[in-house]
């Protein structure tokens, strides 16, 4: 009768296993301070002389790593190895690439790029960019883990005033560009999914407005806004692209994912002059 219990209870809890619980799915996120996850109430020491008052939260810096796991269903881990100011080149010479590997992911979306920009130390050019991201999915396949690219989040400029002011080629930091259409060119090559995330927000910026886009911006303790880091709103904004394009990928992955309602807001006709 024991032994018959206990084979009982064997078969209930294979039969859970088998129909019940879904395995675990980690994504790693390997990015930059658009990405990272800042902890803490007044996120860097440059934003130490603001208090943690919920009525300023709209001046405080987030990144999209903060709020991509939200539209993820609950079986799905989300891994932040994204670190402020790393290029592919610092995040493989210090070491973040190798953490990212031995978390064994499932799935990494990779949006290095843009302190790959000059002229800065972390710097590379294009074809030192392109061999890092095939190095990166090389060492992402031989682990098992599936490579999804991101291209790279906008960042905005600001006149005198410190306003945001759309320039002719844009509401973004031109210097990017080449290194995100070579995302795309090495995503072709390898046949990775790269999701457009550069180009969908410049669209909607351009939709939105200058006063609009200028809002999903963090600002320093100086007073000025910061052009290349949002704050929560610009950082939820950026995780509904990235779900949203997943969600239009040939990735797997976007079977795990939620719907985020988001839809692409449409830039008005500039009206017609009266004569």
């Amino acid at each position: 009768m024991f032994i018959s219990r206990i084979c009982t209870v064997a078969a209930l809890l294979s039969a859970f296993v088998l129909c019940g619980a879904e395995p675990q799915i980690k994504v790693a996120l390997a990015g930059s301070s658009a990405c990272q996850s800042y902890e803490g109430g007044l996120r860097p020491k440059e934003m130490a002389k603001l208090k943690a008052d919920k009525s300023r939260e709209h001046e405080f810096i987030y990144g999209w790593g903060e709020f991509v796991g939200q539209y993820f269903n609950s079986n799905v881990k989300v891994l932040n190895f994204a670190i402020s100011g790393r290029s592919t080149k610092t995040f493989l010479e210090r070491g973040d690439w190798a953490k990212l590997l031995k978390s064994k992911p499932d799935y990494i979306l990779m949006t290095l790029g843009a302190n790959d920009t000059p002229p800065k130390k972390q710097s590379t050019d294009i074809p030192t960019y392109k061999k890092n991201l095939r190095r990166f999915a090389a060492d992402a396949k031989a682990i098992g883990a599936k490579m999804i690219f991101v291209t790279i989040n906008q960042a905005l400029t600001r006149s005198a005033k410190n306003v945001v002011v759309f320039r002719p080629h844009g509401p973004w930091v031109k210097s990017r560009v080449p290194y995100s259409q070579a995302m795309h060119e090495v995503a072709k090559e390898l046949n990775l999914p790269c999701l457009e995330l550069a180009e969908n927000q410049r669209k909607i910026y351009e939709a939105m407005g200058e006063k609009a886009a200028g809002a999903l911006y963090c600002i320093r303790a100086t007073g000025k806004m910061d052009g290349s880091h949002t704050n929560k709103a610009g950082a939820e904004l950026i995780a509904k692209i990235i779900i949203t394009e997943l969600r239009k990928s040939n990735s797997d992955l976007k079977k795990y994912t939620k719907d985020p309602k988001f839809q692409y807001p449409v830039k008005k006709a500039a009206k017609a002059q009266k004569k």
